[in-house]
């Protein structure tokens, strides 16, 4: 019995050591996955800084006609915002009373130009209409289907056209016939809507470009062979 209470101090001695020591090595692991932790988040978040960005896979219509390779810095759109305003008549579109986007509506045949509308803010306001290129000014006069009507010589593509504003409020246009226009230069304002400046049409600009130095001011032909002597204006000047 005596040879037993000696012994026992020991083992009491060696169970204090393996318990302390398994509490030790339990702290330092924890210590460890504590660290390391935050250094694998650290790398992580590197690695999603320096991934490139998504792509945009869907171009707006401004740089898709910014990019039409027709398009060239001898042409510039007539009124702030043109790619949004082409929304009723565009170049070609058959006309008629029956199916016109705009009603009531007067004319038949081919629309030789593009309609550009205005926004509905700018009713009861003045719309400056710029010179879409360099060239002189052949004619401003009033004329049935019109109201005001303007019509400049340019050059397209080394060809010459003539350019028609139809629309027109022409008590507004000071730039005198012969004289030159420049691109961008302010010609006038649209004329007041359902008014004899736009006779009697609603308040928007029809812009036509016609082949040639002839001076033609149709706004429909009958025949869709006879379009071939217009050209699309959107094809230069509907962006922003």
């Amino acid at each position: 019995m005596k040879k037993m209470r000696e012994v026992r101090p020991i083992y009491i001695i060696l169970f204090v050591l393996a318990v302390t020591a398994g509490i030790f090595f339990t702290v330092i692991n924890k210590k460890s996955v504590t660290v390391s932790q935050p250094t694998l988040v650290a790398v992580q978040n590197n690695q999603s800084s320096e991934a490139p960005a998504p792509q945009n896979s869907s171009a707006p219509i401004q740089e898709a006609l910014v990019n039409n390779p027709n398009i060239t810095p001898d042409f510039q759109p007539p009124l702030d915002r043109a790619g949004e305003r082409l929304t009723k008549k565009p170049f070609g579109i058959f006309i008629t009373p029956q199916n016109s986007p705009v009603q009531p509506e007067k004319f038949t045949g081919y629309h030789t130009g593009a309609d550009f509308e205005i926004f509905p803010e700018e009713l009861g306001a003045d719309v400056a209409v710029h010179a879409v290129c360099s060239g002189k000014l052949l004619s401003k006069k009033y004329a049935s289907g019109y109201g005001g009507v303007m019509v400049q010589a340019c050059m397209l593509e080394n060809n010459p056209i003539t350019v028609i504003y139809g629309h027109l409020k022409l008590a507004s246009i000071a730039t005198a016939t012969g004289s030159n226009l420049n691109i961008g230069d302010t010609i006038g304002i649209l004329g007041a809507a359902y008014s004899q400046e736009t006779n009697g049409e609603r308040k928007h600009l029809h812009l036509g470009f016609h082949k040639g130095t002839a001076v033609s001011i149709l706004g429909y032909v009958q025949n869709k062979a006879d379009l071939s002597e217009w050209v699309d204006p959107c094809l230069y000047v509907c962006y922003d």
